[in-house]
């Protein structure tokens, strides 16, 4: 084999093994979809309380627990097209956090996970949840709910309790009325963080924002499918290395044939 060519392919093989470890991987994140109420408190479609692997986020203590009578967090099974046009967007239900109207701008809440994983050096994480803006319905009980406008909704990405990143409401007034939307940012880490080895934690929250211009509306936010992953990134002395090395093959000097080595055919 040329040389040149000998070079090149062990350096792309070098370069195979250097972004062979650049994979996305899933982070574990227990109830996901939140289809597990196993315990949990159920009415009809709804569960109410917290849910299985989530727990009630209430920084301004204003839920009375997350069970009623005016602030909820729970889960819902919608059946297409009440609330939802499709339904669900993952499995059959969806994370809910409710407060009856008159209630609305007195603090935000909602539920957050802490995880077994922890934030890792020179790694990128992706955090990505459906938001859902649900459209007004009736309810299996018979009562009607009037959930026109959308009162607002933050994902927060945390390490030990500190904030690394969040989505603030960027879908706000994108979402359609009995839609749901993505919401998708990530977070890297280099080789040293402050935080580095502290549990990962996720929020998902009601910003309980009234909607000028649905004022009278109950405020809800749902929540579905959420998914976490974590992507190694390989510090950029790796990717120097490797080009010191290849071009120092490239630039290697290659052996000439002698003169007269090489061989003619004889005229017939």
């Amino acid at each position: 084999m040329n040389l040149v060519y000998f070079n090149l392919a062990v350096a792309l093989a070098v370069l195979g093994g250097v972004t062979s470890s650049i994979q996305a991987a899933p982070v574990t994140v227990i109830n996901p979809g939140f289809e597990d109420i196993s315990g949990e408190s159920t009415f009809n479609e709804f569960t109410f309380g917290p849910l299985n692997g989530w727990d009630l986020y209430d920084p301004n203590g204003i839920t009375n627990g997350g069970a009623g009578n005016t602030y909820f967090i729970g889960t819902l099974r919608p059946t297409a097209p009440t609330y939802f046009t499709a339904g669900a967007p993952e499995g059959q239900r969806v994370g809910i956090a409710f407060n009856f109207e008159g209630s609305g701008g007195n603090g935000e809440y909602g539920m957050s996970q802490t995880l077994t994983e922890t934030l890792q050096a020179n790694t990128r994480y992706t955090l990505q949840v459906d938001i859902g803006n649900i459209a007004s319905g009736t309810g299996l009980n018979g009562d009607f709910f009037n959930l026109d406008g959308f009162p607002g909704y933050r994902v927060d990405l945390l390490a030990g309790g500190v904030l690394l990143a969040q989505d603030n409401n960027s879908l706000s007034g994108l979402i359609g009325e009995g839609d749901f939307s993505l919401s998708s940012f990530s977070f890297q880490t280099g080789a040293t963080h402050a935080q580095l080895g502290q549990s990962l934690e996720i929020r998902l929250v009601n910003l309980n924002q009234i909607d000028a211009a649905f004022p009278a509306a109950d405020l809800e936010v749902d929540f579905d499918n959420v998914r976490l992953s974590a992507t190694s990134v390989p510090e950029p002395s790796s990717f120097g290395w490797l080009a010191i090395a290849f071009a120092a093959w490239w630039k290697r000097p290659q052996k000439r044939p002698r003169a007269g080595s090489r061989s003619h055919a004889r005229p017939e």
